[in-house]
């Protein structure tokens, strides 16, 4: 069995959504702009809500990893068991 793929798409009512593949109900993030902004980005909307994912995931893996580093120096010193 693979892995279901995650795709970005735009839904009916506007809004752009992350979500798996094999369950396009279920989203995982949903992007909402407001028309001003929707005005001001045109056809640039999707581009801008990848931007958007894309930091996102890469603050969260920067966030794991200093978790990792201060659990490793705990360990260390002998603080954690």
């Amino acid at each position: 069995m693979s892995d279901p793929v995650i795709e970005l798409v735009k839904l009916e009512n506007g809004d752009i959504a992350l979500r798996h593949s094999d369950d396009p109900e279920q989203q995982l993030v949903t992007i909402s702009f407001s028309s001003q902004v929707k005005e001001m980005l045109q056809f640039d909307q999707m581009e801008v809500a990848r931007a958007m994912v894309e930091a996102g995931m890469d603050s969260f893996r920067d966030i794991q990893v200093q978790r990792i580093k201060e659990v490793e120096a705990a360990v260390e010193a002998g603080r954690l068991h």
